[in-house]
């Protein structure tokens, strides 16, 4: 075969095979290639008109929480007139001249420090929070958790002792 054969017989195959890739793509097409198109149009258009639906809601709701705030501002500034008021007229208070001291404390709440770390071990026992027990009481937390903590220790001492953990050692 030469080359001039070769080069009469590129043309036609070009040409054959241009129109197999336009059938192909015909055929990928379908018998209507519109449907498919007209078909997303349809759910684009929806999709667009739920978002304008949302923006119209969200602007709706936007300008009621305005009104809302509107009128928490006003009556913020009412009270805010009518506190400034009442402290104006208002004697000022006593003032303390000393600080009260646990020793001064009234005497249902001041104990014996015995009697308040059987307290504190009662409330523990009963599983409050030393936090709680602190404020029930009127002592520092601190305090509470040192009562908390050397009966968890002296437990802890007793528990040793025994025969039977001795026997384990």
């Amino acid at each position: 075969m030469t080359m001039t054969t070769m080069m009469t017989w590129v043309g036609p195959a070009l040409d054959v095979a241009a129109v197999l890739l336009l059938g192909a793509v015909l055929w990928r097409l379908g018998r209507d290639p519109g449907a498919g198109w007209d078909e997303r149009e349809a759910r684009l258009q929806t999709i667009f008109d739920d978002l304008r639906a949302l923006v119209a809601q969200s602007e709706g709701l936007a300008r009621e929480l305005d009104g809302k705030l509107a009128g928490r501002e006003e009556r913020l500034r009412t009270l805010l007139t009518e506190a400034q008021a009442v402290t104006e007229t208002a004697p000022p208070p006593a003032r303390r001249t000393k600080v009260e001291t646990r020793d001064e404390a009234p005497a249902a709440v001041r104990l014996d420090p015995v009697a308040t770390a059987a307290r504190i071990e009662a409330l523990a026992d009963e599983g409050a929070p030393a936090d709680e027990i602190a404020r029930l009481l009127g002592v520092a937390a601190a305090e509470v958790r040192l009562v908390i903590g050397l009966k968890a220790a002296r437990v802890a001492r007793r528990r040793a002792a025994t025969p039977e953990m001795r026997a384990h050692a």
